[in-house]
């Protein structure tokens, strides 16, 4: 094995030994392995990099000189490599770590400033809560006191099946989440649940305000006429494939400044939490309907306290990326209960997805289009959202960050006014072969585990925990 092999290959590193002759053959070739990294750097490392065919070129808008000229035809392998952007990790580490850290500055943003929103914001009464979803019935769990994990005495349900489970299990058991009876578990009420997210949380922000305005003592309109309500929410799949909110909730006034004198973050948090338990989303056809769960998390969140900021907004941050599994089977939308069938998926994720494309089904459930999102089991939204003044956006901050190279690559300030005119077609899609998928995937891993110790070393210098 090369020198280049044993150093991508840590111990214990199971690799097929097709992909380790590869890694020797491309070691021996220099100019190959020069090209290979020069293209991995270009697209920083994407697992799925979009492969493109043309030409860009900038112009100074002050001047109109041309800056800088730029065609695939003079990359080595006649295509320009761009990143995939996909925010799921199971899919790309690379580009969902740049999109986690994209997340953390706009939750960051919103509580802090900065980003192109006021600093002053930090004043603004803010809470963080964690909405949860209702029991569809009894599975196996970690109880926080460390008991038992199920222990509901004696007896067995309809179907034959105990109703108590008295094991410990341990923190990665592929058990957890799945019910103790499938055939009691109320998968119907569970995806609907998750279809119905989005409209109960906007059902909630209506309550809200209501309730915060009975509070003030003054009727909603002019509650309306004085303040406004932003947020930003991220949803996390539970291992019983349900879905929790984590939001972070800001009083702001109505045109987007300091709220008046009078309205404090423990009023905000307790018409949350009134709202919370009054509220209810109907299902189509008199199906019953959604409501939050009895555990509900809601604290006043202190912005001038650097530490808890910082934890808040990589929480957040930390479930951008994740999915409705934790091994990326349901990445994909479903094509057919044959596609399903052929992805490798705990039993009870496979009949969550199942229930969602058989609902799907029924024209009286054709509204919430669950065919099209059964890979979401359900769930009909982006996994982070947020209202429209809460901070800055994706799309600026990629622009930025754009802005940021461009003009370091051509020595100018940032604000300098360039042209770019560019032509490109697609070509395709991912890397020529296992084996430089492999190489700039293991490369990749190791720059962000440089990253992450940089920077917890930069925390400990400043006496703070990581």
């Amino acid at each position: 094995m090369s020198a280049v092999a044993e150093a991508l290959l840590p111990g214990g590193f199971d690799v097929a030994p097709e992909v380790v002759a590869g890694i020797d053959a491309l070691a021996a070739d220099e100019q190959a392995e020069a090209a290979l990294e020069a293209a991995a750097r270009a697209c920083r490392h994407c697992s799925e990099p979009v492969r493109l065919l043309g030409r860009s070129t900038t112009v100074d808008g002050e001047t109109g000189e041309i800056l800088e000229s730029f065609s695939s035809a003079d990359t080595p392998g006649g295509e320009v490599l761009k990143a995939c952007g996909t925010r799921r990790a199971s899919r790309c580490p690379a580009c969902a770590a740049t999109y986690q850290g994209d997340a953390r500055q706009l939750v960051r943003a919103g509580i802090t400033g900065g980003k192109g929103v006021e600093e002053s914001v930090a004043s603004h009464p803010m809470v963080f809560a964690t909405l949860t979803a209702p029991s569809f019935g009894a599975v196996h769990r970690r109880p926080g006191a460390g008991g038992p994990c199920q222990a509901r005495g004696p007896g067995r349900c309809q179907h034959g099946r105990s109703r108590s489970c008295l094991a410990h299990h341990g923190e990665h058991e592929g058990v957890l989440g799945a019910p103790l009876c499938p055939d009691c578990y109320d998968s119907v009420g569970a995806v609907l649940f998750n279809a119905q997210l989005s409209e109960l949380w906007r059902r909630t922000v209506i309550y809200t305000r209501r309730r915060l305005a009975r509070l003030a003592g003054i009727t909603p309109k002019a509650l309306d006429a004085l303040v406004r309500l932003s947020y930003v929410k991220v949803a996390e799949f539970q291992r019983r494939g349900v879905v929790h909110l984590h939001v972070i909730v800001r009083l702001d006034g109505a045109g987007g400044g300091m709220p008046p004198a009078g309205f404090s973050a423990a009023q905000l948090a307790l018409a949350l939490r009134i709202a919370a338990g009054q509220v209810s989303a109907p299902h189509p056809e008199g199906r019953g309907e959604a409501r939050w769960g009895e555990q509900l998390e809601c604290a006043v969140l202190d912005a001038s306290a650097p530490e808890q900021v910082r934890r808040v907004a990589n929480y957040l941050a930390k479930y951008s990326t994740k999915g409705s599994d934790d091994d990326g089977a349901l990445d994909r939308r479903l094509c057919s209960l044959e596609d399903l069938a052929a992805r490798r998926l705990p039993p009870h994720l496979r009949r969550m997805a199942e229930t969602a494309w058989r609902l799907g089904e029924l024209e009286a459930l054709k509204g919430l289009r669950l065919r099209r999102w059964a890979h979401g089991l359900g769930l009909r939204a982006h996994f982070l959202t947020k209202s429209r003044g809460y901070s800055t956006t994706f799309k600026a901050l990629r622009a930025g960050r754009q802005r940021h190279r461009r003009a370091e690559r051509l020595a100018l300030p940032e604000d300098h006014a360039l042209l770019v005119l560019a032509k490109w077609c697609y070509v395709g899609r991912g890397w020529r072969s296992r084996v430089e998928r492999f190489l700039v995937e293991q490369a990749g891993r190791q720059l962000e585990e440089a990253r992450r110790f940089a920077s917890e070393q930069h925390l400990l210098a400043r006496g703070v925990s990581p």
